[in-house]
């Protein structure tokens, strides 16, 4: 459907009447045209979304809030794979994406609360979803185009006992007849049987599914070299099992050098098709914690982590709020704290890729072990006595194995270690048969004398402390290198222990003994009170005037 196009001379010499006819004509045809082929005219509703259209990896995560067009934004990806029609926003991906007619899943969570009520309007391309009235600002038709029906014709496409949506594909640049695409539609509590058969290309599954379903998915799309696309909000509740997402799927998509899997993260508050004055005031009601899951999408796996504000990815500090805090803008576009509204915010990360310092004073940290790997670090101490962890090693052997592999990373790194510190557990424990012989004493045999460190509590209180970042230097006074990838990983998972009865709820809280390896490593070393001038230059001598008493 096209609207009229008369010469320019026709519309100069055009009563003022028959103008304002002709307008109100061409603009009808242009709302029936954008209902019959909404697609065309899709816009991302943010930057974020746009990324998502141009990521190439294989498995691409879109965690986002409540409304925060996550969904959308997937079935989209699948449509214009699906149906060769580009959207006039992304014809610049037709040629990376389009490869003919495809074979489509999309697994939601009901097919009876979720299928026909929300995913199948949205498709429909007579239905309109939004806040306005139907063909307003805020809000779209359902986004599959007329002409991609079977004789245009949802009824002639759409298979109620398959749960299956045949569409036609056409060619992007001839707008030729490709072939027939088809998407069907699972849901996650069918059993992970029924998903084990066919190919597909693309595989969208609208809120998590279970670890099985995941795994069948990830075959049927191994043959075709297909993609699968993973859109969901993290529940609230740090109960519920969604630990292998955080492991296969955010963890990897949010690693730069993943090329394999991509993370996205889309907000509620950039959604233009929402009423954003009622989200504001959803979100004064809710909780810190809240806002995070329901508004931005971010996960609250391991909320009860032992040192919670680390992170290795970039967040939004507020100096304010004393807290990590959520991106806000003003009205004129500033960015600031999403609680409190303060400019006083900096962006930080504890992860990073930086050099080691040859002149920086450095101390060696060693955990052994007499049943899996002797696990070290390597911090150092600069002039601000800020530390920042150059290196990390697990070697599985004997004290002179690890002594080895101390040369080689001190040697290769240049580093000067003026210290070595001991787990005081470990060391002083019985190494062998001989009970008069500890791991600290094979290890000093083995020429790498450490001294037992201190396990007090405070340690931990200090990581936190300097985990927070400092007004001033405006980063914090902790940093671990991107190398140092399984220090990483145990600080995003060392977690306090949960209670097992009601009654033990008044007991000290204990942290748990698994992933604690690295991160008390590093509490030995903020025990221990590093300073640059005493470990580069010695603890200084007072001196006191006067003669020394016994002198003569």
């Amino acid at each position: 459907m096209s609207s009229p196009s008369p010469d320019a001379s026709s519309l100069e010499t055009m009563p003022e009447e028959a103008f304002r006819a002709l307008l109100l004509q061409t603009l009808e045809l242009q709302k029936a045209d954008r209902q019959e082929n909404q697609l065309l005219y899709y816009k991302p509703v943010s930057p974020h979304a746009q990324l998502v259209h141009d990521a190439e990896e294989k498995v691409v995560g879109i965690g986002g809030g409540n409304g925060a067009s996550k969904t959308e934004t997937a079935v989209i990806e699948m449509l214009m794979c699906a149906t060769g029609i580009f959207p006039y926003s992304q014809m610049h991906l037709a040629k990376q994406k389009f490869r003919g007619p495809i074979q489509c899943r999309i697994v939601c969570e009901s097919l009876t609360t979720v299928l026909h009520p929300i995913i199948l309007p949205k498709l429909q391309y007579w239905r309109w979803t939004g806040v306005d009235r139907p063909g307003g600002e805020r809000g779209h038709w359902g986004w599959v185009p007329k002409t991609s029906l079977l004789d245009g014709e949802w009824s002639r496409s759409w298979s109620e006992k398959l749960r299956i949506l045949r569409l036609i594909c056409r060619d992007p640049w001839t707008n030729e007849v490709a072939g027939e695409s088809s998407i069907q539609f699972m849901s996650v509590d069918q059993e992970p049987s029924d998903f084990a058969s066919g190919d597909f290309h693309i595989v969208l599954h609208d809120e998590p599914p279970s670890l099985a379903i995941w795994r069948e998915n990830e075959a049927r799309t191994m043959r075709v070299a297909g993609r699968i696309l993973l859109a969901m909000t993290w529940p609230d509740d740090p109960s519920i099992a969604v630990d292998w997402i955080y492991n296969e799927v955010y963890e990897p998509g949010i690693n730069p050098n993943d090329k394999n899997v991509a993370w996205f993260e889309l907000h509620t508050v950039d959604n233009p098709h929402l009423d954003q004055s009622a989200v504001a005031a959803r979100m004064a009601q809710w909780s810190e914690e809240t806002r995070k899951v329901r508004i931005y999408g971010q996960p609250l796996r391991f909320s009860n982590r032992i040192h919670p504000d680390f992170t290795d990815h970039t967040r939004l500090w507020c100096f304010a709020c004393g807290k990590g805090t959520t991106y806000g803008v003003t009205d004129l576009g500033v960015r600031c704290c999403g609680v409190c509204g303060s400019f006083e915010v900096v962006e930080y990360n504890h992860v990073d890729d930086f050099g080691a310092s040859p002149s920086w004073p450095t101390i060696y940290l060693l955990d052994p072990h007499p049943r899996k790997p002797h696990m070290m670090s390597w911090v150092q101490v600069d002039p601000s006595d800020d530390l920042w962890q150059v290196a990390e090693a697990q070697v599985e052997g004997d004290p002179v194995d690890v002594a080895k592999r101390v040369k080689e990373i001190e040697e290769d790194l240049s580093l000067i270690v003026t210290r070595r510190i001991m787990d005081p557990n470990m060391g002083a424990s019985v190494a062998g048969t001989n009970r008069d012989i500890t791991w600290q004493d094979e290890f000093r045999k083995a020429r790498l004398d450490c001294e037992l460190g201190d396990d007090s509590e405070v340690g931990r209180k200090r990581i936190n402390a300097y985990l927070k970042p400092d007004r001033r230097a405006q980063r914090p006074r902790l940093h671990i290198h991107a190398r140092c990838k399984d220090t990483v990983y145990q600080f995003n998972r060392y977690v306090w222990d949960d209670y097992k009865r009601a009654q033990e709820r008044d007991l000290k809280q204990q942290p748990k003994a698994k992933y604690d390896d690295f991160p008390t490593l590093i509490k030995y070393c903020l025990n221990s009170e590093p300073q640059f001038s005493v470990l580069r230059y010695g603890a200084p001598v007072f001196k006191r005037n006067g003669k020394r008493r016994g002198a003569y």
